[in-house]
């Protein structure tokens, strides 16, 4: 796709980086540029992008030493973004890629455009652990709540939106760079009043996931300050 720029976090990805990006080759062509931000990797996923790098001229990679977090590492990928449209996506590869190729060519007629695990499914339609399903619902639960958003689903790997949405935005105050940073993007870009669509994509669970439970209380602390910008405005 032409001037469309792709971000990928990393965080010790070795076994399935080659592979996710063998598969958005082959959707997205050699037209797409694709920037991976190895953050904290201890092992060969930089050494596995600085090969792929040799051949494939739309990459890029960047390679911080310690760990930035997902969201710290989509900003910093993010930020050096030149195209007219981006977005970025999880390492996995769990989403169907012909679909969110569809959602892609979508950026321009809406400012953002959300890939969703949960539009229009039902509990059991969801393929992920029950556990997981449940802690994802009481999650969406808290952000409609306390930051007023009201989406299916904030957190699935998938989001696209214009360079000049992006840009309207001030991306030197976030404070989320877990995994609550999805949360904080788009209450930003609703606070700027940024038209955003959500479509359902199917996907597969891929275990490996680097969300750890140990997770849960920075990113609730993070959705609370979130709260308090959006009463106090910010």
């Amino acid at each position: 796709m032409d001037d469309f720029t792709l971000i990928i976090p990393a965080h010790n990805e070795e076994f399935r980086i080659k592979g996710t990006l063998e598969s958005f080759s082959k959707t997205f062509g050699n037209k797409t540029k694709i920037i991976v931000v190895s953050n904290g990797s201890s092992d060969n996923t930089g050494k596995i992008l600085g090969e792929w790098k040799k051949t494939h001229k739309n990459f890029d990679f960047l390679d911080f030493p310690e760990k930035l977090g997902k969201g710290g590492a989509v900003l910093e990928g993010l930020k050096r973004v030149k195209t007219k449209k981006m977005g970025f996506m999880d390492a996995d590869d769990a989403f169907d890629l012909n679909q969110i190729k569809k959602l892609m060519n979508l950026v321009g007629k809406y400012d953002c455009v959300i890939g969703s695990k949960w539009k229009e499914r039902n509990f059991f339609q969801v393929t992920e652990p029950g556990f997981r399903k449940i802690m994802s619902r009481g999650w969406n639960v808290l952000v409609r709540i306390l930051v007023g958003l009201e989406y299916k689903d904030t957190q699935a790997g998938a989001k696209f939106f214009t360079k000049e949405a992006f840009d309207k935005i001030d991306t030197e105050k976030f404070v989320s760079k877990n995994f609550s940073f999805d949360v904080e993007l788009l209450y930003k870009f609703k606070r700027n009043k940024m038209n955003i669509k959500e479509i359902y994509v199917p996907s597969k669970h891929r275990e490996g996931s680097s969300f750890g439970y140990k997770e849960i209380i920075p990113m609730f602390k993070n959705l609370i300050q979130v709260s308090i910008y959006r009463f106090f405005g910010r």
